[in-house]
């Protein structure tokens, strides 16, 4: 590893101290190699002799060493630092503040690098590949948003390559709009894909699912799909008073299903009833799963007021890890006040 020193002007703390250098750039490095250490030095011009009261990195990835003694009329002293990578792959840039002298003088060292990140901790946090690029996810849940407002959402990735990489997308959604930053994503260096959400943009509420195709190298031979999910919600503040009172409402018996501790490897059937306590018909729009593991297999169209509807599905327990699971089936309808109702599938698959 080099490590490159970035030689300031000097610039004397009321004339008696210069530093010289208040940067330091690590450049890249592996995190498997462990912690990296950078120093920068100043010197005393002045008459009488000064001191080191403290330094404070900015964050506790950061440790600081310093010059105890008092430093004399022309001597030098040293303030060191030492960055923690494991678990932060991709750039840094923080700050070690250095406090001189009875009154306590102020200078900011600033420090930066890069992290090439450890096989182990790219797939921890960035475990879809697409290519030289990895990313965080392949959903973006943007949960409820009420008619007529807009969400921005966010999915980082990462340049496990050697060479930069200028990502491409392609989605037919009207209501989402696509970007990245940085445009160009440099070898180790993180980009975030920014999705802005329009629910204006469609014609009627309900569960969406926009899917977006992106390529690492924009020829297609790499392609991963990326889904933002939302469902489109009334906004209640636009329904009358009266109309809220003669509406329906969904309630879900029971919210919690429990298939116990030892399911294996074989389908298990579950069932739960959507009652309707409301005043009109409660229309059910759409009974899903966004985790892997579930189907629906029967669903009540409309439940009227009073009754119950019954909902039916498989959980497909081969697809899912061994240990504790939760899977949540969302039911929505037409309730205003609650049009998002959830199920918990819950159980322990046994080994």
């Amino acid at each position: 590893m080099s490590a490159v020193l970035v030689a300031l002007a000097a610039f004397p703390a009321k004339g008696e101290v210069e530093w010289l250098a208040t940067e330091y750039n690590f450049g890249s490095f592996k995190e498997a190699n462990g912690n990296v250490t950078g120093s920068v030095k100043l010197v005393n011009h002045g008459p009488d002799a000064t001191f080191i009261n403290r330094v404070r990195p900015s964050c506790g990835c950061t440790g600081a060493s310093y010059t105890h003694s008092m430093i004399e009329p022309g001597d030098t002293a040293t303030v060191s630092f030492t960055y923690n990578p494991v678990g932060r792959p991709g750039p840094f840039d923080k700050t070690v503040k250095v406090y001189m002298g009875p009154d306590n003088d102020l200078t900011v060292i600033r420090i930066m690098g890069t992290v090439i990140g450890a096989p182990t901790t790219l797939k921890a946090n960035f475990p879809v590949e697409c290519g030289p690029l990895r990313l965080e996810n392949t959903l973006v849940p943007a949960g409820e948003i009420k008619r007529g407002h807009s969400r921005h959402l966010f999915l980082n990735v990462y340049n496990q390559g050697e060479k930069p990489i200028t990502p491409t997308w392609h989605s037919d959604a009207k209501a989402l709009t696509v970007e990245v930053t940085p445009r160009e994503i440099a070898p180790g260096d993180l980009g975030t894909f920014s999705f802005y959400l329009r629910t204006a943009e469609e014609p009627a509420d309900g569960p969406y699912d926009y899917p977006i195709v992106i390529s690492a190298d924009g020829e297609g031979s790499d392609e991963v799909t990326v889904t933002v999910s939302v469902a489109i919600v009334p906004d209640t503040r636009a329904i009358p008073l009266d109309q809220l009172e003669n509406s329906p409402q969904a309630f879900l018996l029971p919210e919690f299903v429990d298939l116990g501790e030892e399911v294996g490897n074989k389908d298990v059937e579950f069932e739960f009833s959507i009652l309707n306590e409301g005043n009109s018909p409660l229309d059910v729009m759409r009974v899903y799963c966004r985790q892997e593991g579930i189907d629906i297999s029967r669903v009540p169209s409309t439940v009227r007021e009073g009754k119950k509807g019954l909902v039916k599905g498989k959980l497909h327990a081969s697809k899912i890890p061994e240990g504790p699971f939760r899977l949540k089936v969302e039911v929505l309808t037409n309730d205003p006040l609650h049009p998002i109702r959830t199920c918990n599938i819950v159980g322990i698959k046994a080994k």
